[in-house]
């Protein structure tokens, strides 16, 4: 009971924080859609384990058919979502359930990330900072865009990690804090290798102190021993099996676990055994990395360069390098550079070198070092990697906290009653840096919008257009790579290739279509049984297509030049492009 009333305010603050994102995205929670291809994906994968598709098999079979698109996500995110949804779904129906559990599992997922927030900060700032961290929350743009209703792909629980991570690293007792964290970076680089580089960076610090202060190495051992156990448990889990020769580069793999157990036969020993001289343990960290790396270059060489390091050069050309989320903040607009970095991650920042340069008294040195530590290591990240700006965004709310209560403080000790207000009106701009910095910048740049929004072009791109689509016989389709996945939720029908790299052999056969002469064209869409071709004439995929091959299939096709092969397709009151493809052989009956 006495925990309850503790929580009380933080449970306050998150139920009122919930009320205002559902208010903000009631539209999209209308649509019943999530926000981008991932989340709709994700719930396609959740319908076809509900539908009987087995646990262990996460094929996309109505991707790429016939030879189907295999997906990288294993189904950890999908559990909550299920268990949601089949509690609801006797008493909301199917369509009304699977909404509710897009809506209510993220709005968990952000609760947890609130109070791991107040269990970092309250150590060092104290609870009602700790708590001011919890609320700001709503205000860091990049963790909100990833924790939010309606967006239920895996960002929003690797942000959950991170920080359990991060407050694992507070705990004294350090076999338990030990245990803790390699459980929880078992369970992020299960759920997604994107956590791979900050998760280096907690057992780097880790063998850093170990090499340094001997008594650190009980966390390393136990972080290392536990992070092997479940790594191999997570594994088995979702994938049913070992297969040594199945080794993928984007997820989790036999030639992973066991270059870690390579490293980890070195490293166990030499912790337990090896004398405090940093020498000999500097020595057996260099030989430990030189199995691990060994036994990974023997067993999947094609990962030595990355996860994306066998993909179709045509897919990298005309795909990869124009998905903004995996590109350097430099190549980001103006408007997204201001949103990403403009909110807690610059106030964060600014706040920690004053606190360095002042060096205020009362504050625990070693739990700031290590706060410190993850934010910046998180930071120099999201510079290189745009969407880790949402870790860097979280770590940095104790930080964005402390600087929000001592400018109010400091305003409202002011004598002079004017003085007083406008200083204290001034702490808004430290609450709300990141949208009133957008503002700012929107109000005196031409900057143009990344994507039309004539209402022709968002007729075309919407729902209902897409829905509209049932009225054709179950077809496989060729579409742009965003519109797959919101296509497989709205209707029956296959398509050639979404966004998702795994399929990159029908990326790759989808771009060639588009981009070849229409003969040649038409025998790849043969090739793969397609009868219909949909699209947006303002859709920027397509329009990269049409300025890099003008003599191409779409070039022709957005200019009014149509193969005599294709047939126009109308359906009433929708704004899609369709085209019929008809077979070889048959005459074209216009």
């Amino acid at each position: 009971m006495e925990r309850l009333r503790g929580n009380l305010p933080l449970l306050l603050i998150w139920l009122a924080v919930c009320a205002v994102l559902i208010l903000v995205t009631r539209g999209q929670i209308m649509t019943g859609i999530g926000w981008d291809p991932d989340d709709q994906l994700r719930m396609v994968q959740l319908r076809d384990w509900l539908g009987g598709q087995s646990w262990f098999d996460t094929t996309q079979y109505r991707i790429g058919e016939p030879d189907s698109q295999p997906m990288h996500w294993p189904r950890w995110i999908e559990l909550p979502l299920a268990l949601v949804f089949l509690l609801l779904q006797p008493v909301l129906g199917a369509a009304g359930a699977e909404t509710a559990a897009m809506v209510i599992v993220p709005l968990v997922t952000l609760g947890l990330a609130m109070w791991l927030t107040v269990k970092i900060a309250e150590p060092l700032f104290g609870r009602s900072i700790a708590l001011l961290a919890a609320t700001l929350t709503a205000t860091a743009v990049p963790v909100v865009a990833q924790i939010r209703p309606m967006r239920v792909d895996h960002h929003g629980w690797q942000i959950v990690l991170a920080l359990t991570a991060l407050w694992t690293m507070y705990w004294p007792e350090r076999r338990k804090g030990g245990i803790a964290l390699g459980l929880a970076l078992a369970l992020w680089l299960s759920i997604s290798l994107e956590g791979l580089p900050l998760s280096a960076a907690f057992i780097v610090l880790l063998v850093w102190r170990w090499v340094f202060q001997t008594e650190e190495g009980v966390r390393l051992f136990w972080t290392l021993l536990s992070f092997l156990a479940a790594s191999f448990l997570f594994y088995f889990a979702t994938q049913g099996g070992f297969d040594a020769v199945l080794n993928y580069c984007d997820a989790l793999s036999p030639a992973h676990l066991l270059a870690c157990t390579a490293g980890a036969a070195v490293m166990l020993p030499s912790i337990r055994w090896l004398p405090a001289n940093r020498v000999l343990r500097l020595g057996s960290l260099a030989i430990a990395g030189a199995a691990a790396l060994a036994v990974l270059y023997g067993m999947a060489p094609q990962c030595m360069g990355g996860a994306f390091n066998t993909m179709d050069p045509i897919v990298r050309e005309y795909w990869l390098v124009n998905v903004l989320e995996g590109l350097p903040i430099w190549y980001q607009n103006g408007r997204t550079m201001v949103t990403l970095l403009g909110g807690s991650i610059i106030v964060g920042l600014i706040s920690l070198l004053y606190i360095l340069r002042t060096r205020p008294a009362g504050m625990d040195r070693s739990r700031l070092f290590v706060l410190a530590y993850a934010f910046l290591w998180a930071l120099l990240l999201s510079l290189f990697v745009q969407r880790a700006t949402a870790v860097a965004a979280a770590f940095a709310l104790p930080f964005m906290a402390w600087a929000v209560h001592q400018v109010f403080v400091r305003a409202r000790a002011l004598k002079r009653s004017l003085s007083r207000i406008l200083a204290t009106a001034a702490v808004v701009f430290l609450i709300l840096p990141g949208p009133l910095a957008v503002a700012l910048f929107n109000a005196v740049s031409d900057e143009e919008e990344p994507v039309a929004k004539s209402p022709e072009s968002l007729a075309c791109r919407s729902n209902e257009s897409l829905a509209r689509l049932n009225s054709l016989p179950r077809s496989n389709i060729l579409a742009p790579l965003d519109f797959g996945p919101r296509l497989l939720l709205l209707t029956p029908h296959s398509v050639l290739a979404t966004s998702h790299h795994r399929n990159d052999r029908a990326m790759a056969d989808q771009i060639r279509i588009l981009t070849s002469a229409p003969d040649r064209a038409r025998d790849l869409l043969e090739a793969h049984n397609i009868r219909y071709i949909i699209a947006c004439d303002a859709e920027p995929e397509l329009a990269l297509y049409a300025k890099k091959q003008p003599k191409g299939l779409w070039a022709q096709l957005v200019s009014g030049r149509k193969p005599e092969w294709l047939q126009p397709v109308h359906i009433r009151d929708n704004g899609l492009r369709i085209w019929r493809i008809v077979p070889k052989g048959l005459r074209n009956r216009m």
